[in-house]
């Protein structure tokens, strides 16, 4: 941790004043690599704030912003992501390089830092974490991460500005929440009323920075509506109560409209609520919030849904084999097909894959089923590499499609996060595309298909 501390403290601000007090100026200081774009995204509405290209001469790029808020740094075409505080009436240097991405701000590299600095709470407490069941020893763990956080912000305060610092603080205890909320809600699958949940009281319904992380605050607002009720009715009564809860109308909004989107894009993470979430359900929520002032950031994720819904037209997509040769869905009309979804990067899907390829052996020599492994990855090298290495023998039908969960095809069968796994039939209408895990259930169906062929 003390390196970490020097390593930060070493950094230097460079603020550049603006003639206009809403604009933000973008340096790009260093451009070692090929890449031809990069992106600032707001966190909060998901809208590109600035595009910059790295192949002209113009360094220098201004954009109008109202308020401080944190933004995401992308590069096209790799996995290169870094966290920014973007302020209005400031600078941003960036440096790019074939693997790193970073600015000149001390602010930048402390959220950096936050963000996953909780991976090395992972490894070096792993066996206390995810193997014993002693919730009041996590609780700890991460109180003492987040106490830990914030006294190097207070050292460094006065190289950081009030914006950096009350972001920074925030995106501290709220990090450091968020994994609490998946150990307590998805791993250990403990109830509201619970003991381990009481650090919601922590959690302020007002604060102006929320809208950067806002599940916590709807997982708080969810644990106390079932510490009073037995269940979830019905959507509409959850969106009440969101309201009832938060006084400002804007952060209403914007909670109600992130709910409807995150049950719909991450089913998983909201067990208590999936079962409300149907057609019809998701037509009503979405007539209720026509008037939203963040609507916007409901259109892709509902028609991503729609078109993925069971008893649809499959999305006719096409994909590259390792040979550089393409493969449409409609090339296997007639055909079962099972779809997994998949990454180099993504460690459940490494460690789902050998199941899938095992599946892929068993039906080697039915040519009534077809089992297709889709790489998402933004590295065709990286692919074919990995692939030839844990599919030498070439079972399945090996397939990549350049980034694929932000393409057409990631839109069509809403893609958001992965391992996904979609059952095709044999007219190409989808019979199911979210499959649980590799299992006797996903075995079964699949027995149960091919039977009605």
């Amino acid at each position: 941790m003390m390196s970490i501390r020097l390593l930060i403290a070493g950094l230097i601000i460079l603020t550049l004043g603006c003639s206009n007090p809403k604009e933000l100026s973008i340096h790009i200081e260093r451009n070692t690599t090929k890449f031809d774009s990069l992106y600032i995204i707001d966190v909060i509405t998901e809208k590109i704030l600035v595009q910059i290209s790295l192949t002209d001469s113009i360094l220098e790029h201004k954009f109008r912003m109202n308020e401080a808020t944190v933004g995401a740094i992308i590069v096209k075409g790799t996995e290169l992501t870094y966290l920014t505080i973007i302020e209005p009436k400031s600078g941003k240097f960036i440096s790019v390089d074939s693997v790193s991405l970073q600015t000149k701000s001390l602010g930048d590299s402390l959220v950096n830092f936050i963000w996953k600095n909780g991976n090395e709470m992972f490894t070096e407490h792993y066996q206390e974490i995810f193997v014993e069941d002693n919730p009041d020893n996590v609780r700890r763990l991460f109180d003492s991460l987040i106490f830990v956080r914030a006294k190097i912000i207070r050292e460094l305060s006065s190289s950081l500005t009030n914006e950096e610092i009350d972001i920074l603080e925030y995106q501290n205890s709220s990090r450091a929440y968020s994994f609490l909320f998946y150990y307590g809600r998805w791993m250990k699958n403990y109830p509201p009323d619970n003991r381990f949940f009481d650090f919601i009281d922590k959690i302020d319904n007002e604060n102006i920075y929320t809208k950067t992380l806002p599940n916590n605050l709807l997982y708080k607002y969810e644990i106390q509506f079932l510490r009073k009720n037995d269940s979830i009715a019905d959507i509409n009564t959850f969106l009440d109560f969101i309201e009832t809860q938060t006084i400002s109308e804007d952060l209403q909004d914007y909670l109600k409209a992130i709910y409807i989107k995150e049950v719909i894009v991450s089913p998983s993470y909201w067990k208590k609520h999936r079962q409300l979430f149907n057609t019809e359900s998701i037509k009503r929520a979405l007539d209720r919030e026509k008037n939203n002032l963040y609507a916007e950031l409901l259109i892709s994720p509902s028609s991503s849904f729609f078109s993925s819904q069971k008893g649809e037209k499959a999305f006719d997509f096409t994909a590259q084999k390792s040979d550089g040769t393409a493969l449409k869905l409609s090339d296997l009309m007639g055909k079962l097909v099972l779809i997994d979804t998949w990454a180099t990067w993504c460690g459940p899907c490494i460690e789902q894959r050998p199941d899938i390829i095992q599946l892929a052996k068993d039906y080697e020599s039915n040519s009534d089923i077809a089992i297709l492994m889709i790489s998402v990855d933004s590295s065709i090298d990286k692919w074919k590499k990995y692939v030839s290495k844990t599919n030498p023998e070439h079972f399945g039908i090996e397939l990549y499609i350049e980034d694929g969960m932000n393409s057409e095809f990631g839109d069509k069968f809403l893609i958001k996060s992965i391992p996904k796994y979609i059952l095709i039939d044999a007219e190409g209408i989808i019979i199911n595309s979210d499959l649980n895990d590799p299992s006797y259930s996903m075995e079964k169906m699949i027995i149960d298909e091919l039977k009605r062929l």
